[in-house]
């Protein structure tokens, strides 16, 4: 779970890693890194920058919605601390076909350490060691080569990394933080079970005075433990929501969960989107392990069929659909009218504002032969992106339409 009260109130489709209880603790030795191969940057040895560097470990996947989120807040920290001797490093347990173009494409939005984590042993020191089952999640490794912090990477990350820079941060204070927040832990989950009230109360009680004690269990957040305690049992409701989703339940019991749900529900959440992003993500994941994992034919048509008849505003999540069936290496045979119609969503859903988006769009035009539309959306991309080394990339792949263009050839490398 992310150490933030935000997450705690704000659902969130994430997929999380199975782990076992915390065995290690703040302040312990921090595990080597088990690496297969590095994408981007440096390769980093522990032991080599111990008494020199300040290393962030973060995990991530591409796959990962409030990862897409928490990667520009990174290389904000990395061009922030670099000169105060600290090192940035994503990990992620996917494999270098699925990663390399996703980093690729973030450009200067991803500009710090990328590496693949070899057969999860970097995850199982970090990530299993200290009981930690969601991402994104990143730990600090000081320069005595201790774990000094864990943590969602954007909350409360960049003061812990202000206070090492300005030797002020104090690892006793941070254990009992650290405590302290397993605790809210323990009360959000037995909230969002109905759980023992008499229970409750005496954690809720336990709660408040170590929130008095460290001036705040999270940094600059009030504890309302009514709040919380809304919260979770709406987040409790909606994991039952999610597994009827997943197990096609009918509409009758969904309608019922909703109910249930609903008067505790935060300002703006609607039940439509949430389903549709849900099944979204979850029918793409079986699409895409069916494509890549030698499904049979059958059942490759039968899940793309699903999906050209799911419905969402996530111009995110539809973008990053369509560009990994245009260019992800693994898949062999391309579904393009697919690739298409997600395309075309995300490109609706942002507004035709997202570089991105008009980038992938601009591919799908090109890979289903309509070149001179590939080049005017090449161009409008360029126009509106921000980011010098982006901009590069997208010029270049400009200049790749043109040239086919003029030979009389379409065709996506």
């Amino acid at each position: 779970m992310k150490r933030t009260l935000a997450h705690l109130i704000l659902p969130a489709i994430v997929l999380t890693l199975a782990m076992s209880s915390k065995a290690a603790s703040l302040g312990d030795p921090a595990a080597p890194l088990e690496i297969a191969e590095w994408i981007k940057g440096e390769p980093v040895d522990l032991a080599a920058v111990k008494g020199k560097k300040i290393v962030v470990v973060e995990f991530w996947a591409t796959w990962c919605g409030p990862c897409l989120t928490s990667i520009p807040h990174l290389t904000e920290m990395q061009k922030k601390f670099a000169n105060r001797g600290v090192v940035f490093i994503g990990v992620s347990d996917e494999n270098a076909a699925k990663v390399k173009p996703f980093v690729d494409k973030m450009g200067e939005k991803m500009d710090y350490t990328v590496a693949l984590d070899r057969d999860r042993k970097t995850a199982e020191g970090y990530m299993k060691a200290y009981g930690a089952n969601g991402i994104p999640h990143a730990f600090i490794v000081d320069k005595e080569g201790r774990i000094a912090w864990q943590g969602h990477p954007m909350a409360g990350l960049d003061k812990a990394l202000e206070r090492m820079a300005a030797n002020t941060f104090d690892l006793g204070a941070e254990k009992k933080r650290d405590s302290a927040q397993r605790k809210l832990e323990e009360y959000f989950e037995l909230a969002s079970t109905d759980g023992n009230d008499a229970q409750l109360e005496k954690l809720g009680t336990q709660l408040l005075a170590l929130d008095k004690e460290l001036g705040g269990i999270m940094p600059d957040e009030k504890l309302d433990l009514t709040t919380l305690r809304k919260s979770a049992r709406f987040q409790g409701i909606m994991r039952d929501y999610q597994r009827a989703l997943a197990s096609g339940r009918s509409e009758t019991e969904l309608a019922s969960l909703e109910q249930k749900a609903a008067p505790l529900a935060p300002p703006g959440f609607k039940f439509s989107e949430f389903k549709g992003q849900f099944q979204l993500q979850r029918i793409f994941q079986e699409y895409y392990r069916a494509l890549t994992r030698s499904g049979s034919e059958t059942k490759v048509e039968e899940l793309a069929k699903k999906l050209e008849g799911i419905e969402s505003n996530n111009a995110e999540m539809q973008n990053e659909i369509a560009w990994t069936i245009l260019t992800d290496e693994r898949i062999k045979k391309r579904n393009l009218p697919l690739a298409m119609k997600f395309a075309r969503a995300a490109l609706a859903a942002s507004g035709g504002k997202d570089a991105n988006v008009l980038d992938t769009y601009a591919r799908a035009l090109f890979d289903t032969g309509k070149a001179t539309e590939a080049i005017e959306q090449q161009k409008r991309a360029i126009e509106i992106c921000d980011d010098p080394e982006k901009k590069i990339e997208l010029k270049e792949t400009l200049q790749r339409y043109q040239t086919s263009a003029k030979s009389g050839s379409s065709k996506g490398n």
